[in-house]
């Protein structure tokens, strides 16, 4: 066990799965997304080789990112393309920035060559992006190029007025939003504190998207949290292209002559709506 970890670990699996241990319709899922993969090499390993089926976002044209996605596919993680947006503080973006600047065409080439950069992607979330997911008609150009990927699109959620899940949802594409940021505070007491929270999520809702980074101290966390929570059955841990698959669920179509069963998606309903004010709360701060 790593020195980080203070708390006996019997004690710290005992706490997080207190918050899930109650009754339920349904066992929680709970969905882990790793942001900023690609630029490290020896932290993206460790990200890349995290137990069980976390999602793994990556920043496009950076060192690391083709060969790391190739390991993840071939391990069972999830891929996407962590898109650096325009953002409120003007934060440099690196390699393939969308931005406020360009025409939706510019937006869609850069987007695609993005995309290009990444093997096997399944999907994308914005890297900061305070500004551009509030700007409805760029998240309408980028929503375009998502669809005829056939991609779906998670919202990281670091601007409460973003626009980027309603105008996906608008596109007919899979979709959701981040609930919890699990690493602002890198102290053990602040990855604990997140984690329970994000456990507390999934019980109430049914599910929670849970997004950290590959910092050290929360690679440190999660090798030691994952596999015993993974053991213990008390919740799911589902890639998110596989979580979106499930909130597709089909519905009963009544016509004339027949019944069938359609997705969502198909019929353009909502999914349900999740508790904004939960997501409002979360720590947006350093995401941008």
């Amino acid at each position: 066990m790593r020195n980080i970890i203070k708390k006996p670990l019997a004690a710290l699996l005992l706490t997080l799965t207190a918050f899930i241990a109650s009754p339920a319709l349904a066992t929680p899922t709970l969905i882990i997304i790793i942001d900023d993969v690609g630029n490290n090499g020896p932290l993206g390993d460790r990200a890349v080789a995290l137990p069980g089926p976390v999602t793994l976002a990556f920043l496009p044209h950076t060192p690391h990112a083709a060969r790391l996605a190739r390991i993840a596919a071939e391990n069972n993680k999830g891929i996407m393309l962590h898109a650096p947006m325009a953002n409120a503080t003007g934060a440099a973006l690196g390699p393939g920035a969308l931005t406020q600047e360009m025409t939706p065409e510019e937006l869609q080439q850069t987007l695609a060559e993005s995309l290009d950069s990444i093997p096997h992607v399944q999907g994308v979330n914005n890297h900061m992006g305070s500004v551009l997911t509030a700007d409805q008609t760029a998240m309408n150009s980028i929503m375009k190029v998502v669809r005829q990927r056939g991609l779906y699109f998670i919202d990281s959620l670091t601007n409460p007025l973003s626009m980027a899940e309603s105008e996906a949802l608008q596109a007919g594409i899979p979709t959701d939003r981040r609930d919890v940021f699990l690493d602002n505070d890198r102290s053990l007491d602040g990855l604990f504190a997140q984690f329970q929270r994000a456990m507390k999520v999934a019980e109430r809702k049914g599910s929670a998207i849970l997004i950290g980074h590959p910092y050290p101290e929360t690679l440190d966390f999660l090798e030691v949290v994952l596999p015993e929570l993974i053991a213990s059955d008390e919740v799911i841990i589902t890639r998110a292209d596989q979580h979106l698959q499930e909130e597709a669920w089909l519905n009963s179509v009544h016509t004339a002559d027949k019944a069938e069963l359609k997705s969502r998606l198909e019929l353009r309903l909502p999914l349900p709506v999740k508790n904004k004010a939960e997501a409002q709360l979360s720590n947006l701060s350093y995401q941008n």
